[in-house]
């Protein structure tokens, strides 16, 4: 049985609730604005980058950032994004690793009122006592903790956003625009390619009756 349903007194209150809340919140906030970063340094329009990052989760959108961040360094020394803002993502993207861990435990742990400043949880392992695995399983938090962790939280969004707002965005429309006019201008529509044929019977059919 979930913990929070054995008895009455380990029961979340209201205030345990609100702090989860506000961390969880943020924490969504993290991963939607990593995926449009990771867009923009692969040069790609949102919604189309969409169509596989919201399949990854968000250590494999971490790990694809720094790969992006490697191939600017590289490949493109810089041309496209400037170092210091290559600089301040990767920053950002390692302090947001360090973090994920705890997301992680509000992500899997089964959660309880330890008393009204403490919740306590764990994930009932299989770890034998006193092992890495066993120490790992459980963990008892404060209030003010959790508060505290949703603040960084928030700043870690802020950041982010003013990061993502640095970097190129592509305008679908303006690129499918373009590569319209392109196709258009190197191949030829269905219809001028029909009428060309039907020229080009008729020229066929003049010169056998000549």
């Amino acid at each position: 049985m979930p913990l929070n349903h054995t008895t009455q007194s380990c029961q979340l209150t209201d205030e345990h609730f609100i702090a989860i809340g506000k961390l969880v919140v943020e924490w969504t906030n993290i991963e939607s604005l990593l995926r449009s970063m990771l867009a923009r340094l692969l040069l790609t329009p949102d919604s189309c980058a969409r169509s596989y990052t919201d399949r990854m989760s968000a250590a494999k959108v971490q790990e694809a950032i720094d790969e992006a961040l490697d191939l600017h360094r590289g490949r493109y020394c810089f041309d496209i994004i400037p170092k210091r803002t290559i600089e301040e993502i990767a920053k950002i993207n390692g302090r947001i690793t360090r973090l994920r861990s705890i997301r992680n435990k509000f992500a899997h742990f089964c959660w309880c009122r330890w008393d009204d400043e403490h919740i306590f949880g764990q994930t009932f392992s299989g770890g034998l006592p006193h092992t890495k695995k066993h120490e790992r399983s459980f963990v008892k938090l404060k209030v003010s903790e959790i508060n505290s962790l949703s603040k960084e939280f928030y700043e870690i969004v802020e950041k982010l956003t003013e990061i993502t707002c640095k970097l190129l965005e592509i305008d679908e429309k303006e690129l499918f625009e373009r590569l319209a006019r392109r196709v258009r201008k190197e191949r030829p529509t269905r219809e001028v390619v029909y009428i060309n044929l039907m020229n080009q019977k008729l020229t066929n059919a003049t010169g056998r009756r000549n």
